[in-house]
């Protein structure tokens, strides 16, 4: 089965877009159906090493023949013209590929530990695994499955200024086009109808855009959450430029009035937030979220734990998938037989967000220390916890390398006669910083650690080697080596290449 996007003609599979991530990748042999997509997922034919070097450096051929709506569905949702069974078997070789790198960094030892993977790298020299990569687990929802989305403002294909999509073409160049995002597969109805309000609203507005932030004009992205039970918030960022308070106020006004009285109130939303800025992105404690209407928080549910949803905080995408994952941690983190009722020991949850990860496994741990940078992520973890009259579990504020170290010192000692002490960490793309790695590493008491990462050949890839090599005292990696003992992908992002990657470390 060939997905193809409603109300555009189809494409040739040869597109080189989509073509040579298959060349590349994506595993051989008869189809399945899509209900069983999990099948025969582990043993693709192997490329040869020409072939895998030639693949890897091939360039998608330009796409400019084709619509605009077409051109970005291939730069949002790349794979959006394969079946759902042959998107999981082309992540299923990926991840097998970057895996395959590890061993063989750690196979080759201390010479390679600073190597870098990502501008084109050698074909994997291993060709099995030493550890089980198991088959990835596929999202519950493929379609409109995101919670979040982030529409940015910009000229459209006919030049007008006031149009509310995602970008076609690079600011490097001058070629950015803003395209409506209607027929995108992974975005909700939800978000897209918020997007059309928003879009007919800029239009009605006497205030321009803010496309260049020193060409002046106000009006900026908009970002739209969602949940399964349907509620929706909305975000307005506005650049005030020169505005006096007074005047921000009218226009803040006319959005309230649009989006509840007028033409907007169709999209029936939950919470409207406003957050003024002149910077590209800054925190609430930079610039607050300032509620216009309604509630200040949506909130959100897994593995039948409430979540609180603030207008900032981090939250998977994929409410579904989220639910895959999370149960897989929950299995596979804590030592066998801890189950309700604690006995799991100490669960230490590094870049812990909104806590969803410390608090869906606190039933089977004594307790659970979370660590978060964001003050408010911190602020909803705690009370996500009471929400869920949770006890156990305690949230720090700080940098996980500022916070870390000190607490493993404390840790160390009370651990002893304790029970077991797991770590779990899902740092953003940017890895783990080193003295977070290190004071993991040098803690004896932690015999298993799970690393969820959404990019495992970009920065994290620096961590694994960095827990996995023999012990360093010049770079004062003096505790035992850890070694990978299973992977799990789990598919939060259909129709993209990307996936979460749970690799769990023990020694």
């Amino acid at each position: 089965m060939i997905l193809i996007l409603a109300g555009l003609r189809p494409a040739l599979l040869k597109h080189k877009i989509v073509h040579v991530l298959v060349k590349a990748c994506l595993c051989s042999g008869a189809k399945e159906d899509d209900d069983d997509i999990t099948t025969n997922l582990g043993n693709p034919p192997k490329l040869s090493k020409k072939k895998w070097r030639k693949n890897f450096r091939n360039k998608p051929a330009s796409n400019e023949h084709l619509p605009w709506e077409e051109r970005l569905a291939d730069s949002v949702t790349p794979l959006w013209r394969l079946s759902y069974y042959d998107q999981l078997q082309l992540k299923q070789k990926h991840q097998e590929m970057i895996l395959l790198q590890l061993s063989d960094q750690l196979l080759c030892g201390e010479s390679t530990q600073h190597k870098a993977l990502t501008q084109c790298p050698s074909p994997p020299r291993s060709t099995k695994l030493s550890f089980p990569l198991l088959p990835i687990l596929p999202s519950p929802v493929r379609d409109g499955y995101r919670n979040k989305s982030t529409f940015s403002v910009n000229r459209g294909v006919d030049g007008n200024p006031k149009t509310v999509g995602f970008y076609v073409g690079t600011g490097k160049v001058g070629n950015i086009v803003c395209v409506n995002g209607d027929h995108l597969l992974n975005m909700p109805e939800r978000h897209k109808l918020v997007a059309r309000c928003y879009q007919d609203f800029l239009r009605l507005s006497a205030l321009e855009p803010c496309l260049l932030f020193h060409d002046g004009g106000h009006w900026r992205e908009v970002t739209v959450r969602t949940n399964a039970a349907g509620h929706t918030m909305a975000i307005v960022y506005f650049h005030p430029q020169r505005l006096t308070p007074e005047e921000i106020e009218v226009h803040k006004s006319s959005l309230v009035e649009y989006f509840t009285q007028g033409p907007g109130a169709i999209c029936q939303l939950d919470s409207l937030y406003f957050q003024e800025s002149s910077m590209t992105r800054c925190s609430h404690e930079e610039s607050p979220y300032q509620l216009l209407h309604g509630q200040p928080h949506i909130h959100e549910e897994i593995l039948g734990f409430k979540f609180r949803i603030s207008a900032d905080a981090f939250f998977q995408v994929n409410q579904g998938a989220a639910d895959s994952l999370y149960r897989t941690v929950r299995e596979m983190g804590l030592p066998n037989g801890a189950r309700e009722g604690g006995g799991g020991g100490t669960l230490l949850d590094v870049c812990c967000g909104t806590g969803a990860i410390g608090i869906t496994m606190s039933p089977r741990a004594d307790r659970v220390i979370g660590i978060e940078l964001i003050q408010q992520a911190v602020e909803d973890a705690r009370h996500n916890a009471a929400l869920n009259q949770i006890q156990n579990c305690e949230f720090l504020p700080g940098k996980a390398e500022v916070v870390l170290p000190g607490l493993m010192e404390v840790l160390g000692s009370t651990t002893d006669s304790g029970g077991p002490l797991t770590a779990v960490v899902n740092p953003a793309r940017a890895g783990l910083h080193y003295r977070v790695i290190r004071a993991l590493r040098n803690n004896s008491s932690i015999r298993r650690l799970l690393y969820i990462s959404c990019k495992p050949e970009g920065e994290a890839m620096r961590n694994f080697r960095e827990l996995c090599c023999s012990p360093d005292p010049h770079r004062k990696l003096t505790g035992e080596a850890f070694r990978p003992t299973v992977a799990v992908p789990v598919d939060m992002f259909p129709h993209t290449p990307h996936c979460e990657l749970l690799l769990v470390f023990e020694r």
